[in-house]
């Protein structure tokens, strides 16, 4: 299982107000634009895309779980299918000083698959997944409201 995590500070913004945004299945569709290619919509919630990467794009589906704040936070269960990138993708929420800001972890968990997927991972597959969980946060950055 290979782990990525990316952090964004959401100044202005208080965490239950996050969490209602991004709890909305339609509203995901702005945090995915610019990051995958021939990004289409299956159905609220539900994607199809290609990830950029080397040699040739990658198919993925991202799909909307649910929120969920059963463990005392707070987080937006999302899950990724495709070849080497099958996995979990999950948005966890977490108040800063003072109580308007958010900070907003982006986390994913795949399975690149046995030798030549944990090859693969190393050389291309995880900057690549990197890149494009830097660009989520940075969308969220922009699209999630404030106030």
């Amino acid at each position: 299982m290979a782990v990525i995590t990316t952090d964004i500070l959401l100044e202005g913004a208080r965490r239950d107000a996050v969490f209602g945004w991004l709890s909305e299945p339609s509203h995901h569709e702005q945090l995915l634009q610019g990051v995958f290619d021939d990004l289409s919509q299956v159905k609220p919630g539900e994607f199809e895309a290609k990830l950029r990467s080397r040699p040739v794009a990658r198919p993925i589906r991202y799909v909307f779980e649910r929120p969920d704040d059963s463990h005392g936070g707070r987080r937006v269960l999302c899950r990724t299918e495709g070849r080497r990138i099958a996995g979990s993708l999950h948005y966890s929420l977490r108040t800063m000083k003072p109580s308007t800001n958010t900070l907003l972890t982006v986390h994913m968990d795949y399975e690149p698959g046995r030798v030549l997927g944990a090859a693969l991972d190393q050389l291309v597959l995880r900057k690549d997944l990197e890149s494009a969980l830097r660009k989520i946060a940075e969308n969220a950055g922009r699209v999630i409201p404030r106030g």
